[in-house]
């Protein structure tokens, strides 16, 4: 892992940039999950609808707290247990969170990554940031860098290289009624 890749992808993030990067199944485009010119921005480099809503990445849950209603002790450890695939919870958010994230849902989107580079990029930006996959709405998705910057070199601010799982997208699962939305 290039510390020097991941130092540059948060500063870009933290100026309010687009970045691509590798996750557990694909490339993904992110930025800061605060930043709603930079969701707009991200929204229009996918030609993706914010009626879809969007999943925040997170190393930690402690990271998404100040986007979700209170959580209880009870739910924050069965969000923590250890898993074998990506899990995407859908949680009960703040009133006031935009529909830029949470799209036309009541519910906003959170996925704690065991991915070593994005879980790095979220451990040292500090914060949650924005994960969707790194292609235009309907087209491909990609494993490769080579194919991102081919793509997405004049769209976004900043591509981290490194590996991608090529796991499965994300489990989804509603945190408050257990019900599995995508297995």
């Amino acid at each position: 892992m290039n510390f020097w890749q991941l130092d540059l992808a948060v500063k870009t993030l933290k100026a309010g940039g687009v970045i691509a990067y590798p996750t557990e199944s694909v490339y993904g485009l992110g930025c800061d999950a605060n930043n709603l010119k930079a969701i707009a921005r991200l929204l229009a480099i996918k030609q993706r609808s914010y009626k879809k809503g969007l999943i925040v990445l997170v190393s930690d849950i402690q990271q998404a707290l100040p986007l979700l209603s209170p959580l209880s002790s009870a739910e924050i450890g069965f969000i923590n247990q250890p898993s074998t695939r990506a899990t995407t919870w859908l949680i009960g958010k703040r009133p006031e969170l935009s529909s830029l994230l949470i799209g036309e849902h009541l519910k906003l989107a959170v996925r704690i990554t065991s991915h070593p580079i994005a879980k790095s990029l979220c451990e040292r930006f500090k914060g949650p940031i924005i994960s969707t996959s790194c292609n235009v709405s309907g087209k491909p998705t990609t494993l490769l860098v080579s194919k991102v910057r081919n793509k997405m070199t004049l769209k976004v601010d900043h591509i981290v290289s490194g590996d991608c799982y090529g796991q499965p997208p994300s489990k989804i699962i509603d945190l408050q009624t257990r019900a599995v939305i995508r297995d």
